[in-house]
């Protein structure tokens, strides 16, 4: 899992606690007055926070930290194929605004392409990520009675620490999503 919930959004520390709403039992509130717990009262809603920063004083919830992840995203690599048949690498550069295309058939370089977005069909593109659930995607996914097949690998550029997602003949739940969301943005088939 790429995203750390318990991370301060603020400061940045990892010395943080869940905050526990609702009536406390005896036990919890002991817990509470030892700093393992911060209590959050009886009334939950939306976006109420679920976190508390003992360094900063800082709340927050999963929400605004999964916003956060994602927009940090500058941009990926994705590849698909196989050695048999057609295999695609899409480049997405998302503070350049611009998309390079490239297929091969069995090995051999068969069509370029590039073109350029706009900030707009950057964001969307961001919220497809989101849908997909991509950061939370394993590191790795592997059909191990297949020898030959479908490999894949997705490189997730972005602020801090890079990313890398792969795959052999085994794809996450929501794969097909993401080749739709690769395929819409690169205006060319990705699969």
């Amino acid at each position: 899992m790429a995203i750390n919930y318990k991370q301060c959004l603020k400061c940045g520390s990892k010395n943080s606690i869940e905050i526990v709403y609702g009536l406390p039992s005896y036990d919890l509130f002991l817990e509470a007055e030892a700093g393992k717990f911060k209590l959050g009262g009886c009334c939950i809603e939306d976006s109420s926070p679920e976190y508390y920063c003992k360094d900063c004083h800082y709340e927050w919830n999963k929400e605004q930290v999964i916003y956060q992840a994602y927009k940090q995203i500058k941009g990926m690599k994705a590849l698909v194929g196989g050695y048999f048949g057609a295999s695609y690498l899409v480049i997405i550069d998302l503070e350049g605004l611009k998309i390079n295309w490239v297929h091969w058939e069995e090995g051999e370089e068969i069509a370029t392409y590039q073109k350029k977005i706009r900030q707009k069909t950057a964001e969307r593109f961001i919220d497809q990520l989101k849908s997909v659930n991509l950061l939370d995607w394993k590191r790795r996914y592997e059909n191990p009675g297949v020898l030959d097949g479908t490999g894949w690998q997705v490189e997730i550029f972005r602020e801090g620490r890079d990313l890398v997602k792969s795959g052999n003949n085994a794809f996450p739940d929501k794969w097909d999503a993401f080749c739709s969301s690769i395929g819409k943005i690169a205006g060319r088939k990705f699969r």
